[in-house]
């Protein structure tokens, strides 16, 4: 009877303390130079070079790109809560960003604006990206499943 109630707790002790961990978010913070020869670039895409500044402050992160010479912003705030993050002549896109276990995931969809009413493209999943940081924190990876493309980036 005293193993049994010694398992007990030993497995109640393990399972508290299994319990109360939670997965840390990494910290993307820092400048990334896209390495092609590691990626899995789609054939019609002609990026020769990207440069990805990442500023995570205050639960907001920023991805400050610089692509074969243009500049782009993208801000998300990981919370799971759907936002605009950029308005165009045609519609709107909307994000929602959020931590899966180490993984930042962000979702987005595009509400079409034709004049005097505005549509949700129904049906359509929502564009899908997911950004891991490799345990040595050296290299960041960006995949985006739909288009089958993987996007690896080196920390300078």
């Amino acid at each position: 009877m005293s193993k049994i109630v010694t398992t007990i707790a030993m497995v109640l002790a393990f399972s508290g303390t299994a319990l109360g961990q939670t997965v840390a978010t990494p910290d993307f913070s820092g400048t990334w130079v896209l390495n092609t020869s590691k990626s899995t670039l789609e054939k019609d895409n002609t990026t020769k070079w990207e440069t990805v500044v990442i500023d995570y402050k205050k639960s907001a992160i920023t991805f400050h790109y610089k692509t074969d010479g243009k500049k782009s912003t993208e801000k998300y705030i990981p919370d799971g809560q759907p936002r605009v993050t950029e308005n165009m002549k045609s519609g709107q896109l909307t994000s929602k960003a959020s931590w899966q276990n180490s993984a930042l995931v962000i979702e987005s969809t595009l509400q079409i604006k034709i004049p005097n009413a505005t549509v949700s493209v129904s049906g359509l999943k929502p564009i899908v990206d997911r950004w891991t940081l490799a345990a040595d924190g050296r290299m960041l990876i960006h995949e985006a499943p739909d288009s089958k493309e993987m996007l690896v980036y080196d920390k300078q």
